[in-house]
Parts: C-alpha cells; sequence; structure tokens
C-alpha cells in the first residue's frame, strides 16, 4: 500500500450511490500513475457521453486542444490504436458521465438503461474502454489486444503526464502525482433513457449532493 487509503459507499434512499474517497500518499512517492477508482459494468453498455474536456483525449501535458463541452461517443470508439498499446482514452475536467446499454433484437424487451457518474465538487478525469491495464500491459502490437464484453471504467482524481522517456523526455515535475492528501465525492445513479435526461439529472444530483 502506498499510504492510508479509505473507500466509503453508501446506498440513498433515493438509490443513489455515493462514494467517498481518500488517500494520503507520503513521502518519498512523487511519481504515482494514477489515483481513483475501478470497475466493470456489465456487457452492452456501450453509448458514452460526457461533459468536460473532448472530443479527443486529454491528459494533464496534453489538453490545449480539446474544449469543455458535452459529447457523445462509444466506448469502443475510445480506443486509440498506437502502434503499441498504452494507456488511453482520458478525458479531464468531466461533470459528468454517462453509459447507456444499448437495444439488440435478442434483448428488445429489456428497457434502456443508463449508468451516470456526477461530480460533487472538484471535475474528475475519466475513462472508458474494453481493456484493461494489464491488458495493455501484456500486449506488445495492436493486433494483439482482444477486446472484453465487459466496460472498464476508470474515475480519477488524479492522473500522472504523459512521457516515459520510451522515445522522448519524461513526464514534467508539475504534471506527476506526489505526496498529499487526494479526496474525492462521486454520486452514481441508474436511469431510463427514454424518460431523463442525463445532463439535467446530473445538475439535480450535483445540486442536492
Amino acid at each position: 500500500m502506498v499510504g492510508a487509503a479509505t473507500q466509503r459507499t453508501v446506498l440513498r434512499d433515493d438509490g443513489v450511490i455515493v462514494l467517498d474517497g481518500r488517500v494520503e500518499v507520503p513521502e518519498p512517492f512523487d511519481d504515482l500513475p494514477r489515483i481513483g477508482v475501478t470497475f466493470s459494468v456489465a456487457p452492452g453498455f456501450e453509448r458514452l457521453e460526457w461533459f468536460g474536456l473532448g472530443p479527443h483525449e486529454t491528459y494533464p501535458d496534453r489538453r490545449a486542444g480539446a474544449v469543455v463541452s458535452r459529447w457523445e461517443s462509444t466506448v469502443t470508439g475510445q480506443l486509440v490504436p498506437y502502434l503499441v498499446p498504452q494507456e488511453h482514452g482520458l478525458h479531464l475536467d468531466t461533470r459528468w458521465m454517462a453509459l447507456e446499454r444499448l437495444r439488440t433484437p435478442e434483448d428488445d424487451p429489456t428497457p434502456p438503461l443508463g449508468l451516470l457518474v456526477v461530480a460533487t465538487g472538484e471535475p474528475f478525469a475519466f475513462s472508458a474502454g474494453h481493456h484493461r491495464a494489464e491488458d495493455l500491459w501484456r500486449a506488445r502490437h495492436l493486433v494483439e489486444l482482444q477486446a472484453r464484453a465487459e466496460t472498464v471504467i476508470h474515475l480519477d482524481v488524479a492522473h500522472r503526464g504523459l512521457g516515459t522517456l520510451s522515445c522522448g523526455p519524461d513526464t514534467a515535475a508539475r504534471y506527476r502525482i506526489g505526496p498529499g492528501t487526494y479526496q474525492w465525492r462521486w454520486l452514481l445513479a441508474v436511469y431510463h433513457p427514454h424518460d431523463v435526461d442525463p445532463g439535467a439529472l446530473a445538475r439535480a444530483l450535483a445540486a442536492r449532493r
């Protein structure tokens, strides 16, 4: 363990899940990759929407060309086809992000379903894909990547900048994660896409906290 870490998960009466987290990073750790939570969502949640920097991936030291707005994509479309598989698809300054399960003829009677993540304070960073970190690490070429059926979500309160000295300079010190206290409070809610706009729901949840 890097330092003291706590995660408190509460299910409210209205069905909203509250994620309260806190991590203490002590000396001498001064270059961590990311701080946050990771979880997987059942197969089928493919439509992606968010309010934050986009439309392309952004990192602490690669964000100048992005704009804060409401963006749409797919989870599959988040894959950046680097020749050597690596970290990709992060979106900074996110106020909320939503995943929706796409309907197919096989499950047509099943109503559409959405999962919403909302920031109650500072914006967060997120990525959504069909690969876990270990999948990217093991693959040496893009063709070796095998997409998982589920969707892997990273919610980060802090993320390292790019650069590893492999083919250029290392990440500047100001874009690294060093000692300190990192906290987050995020809300997770399930909604029905036909009846609810995720943006409107996010604003209502953020106002209540």
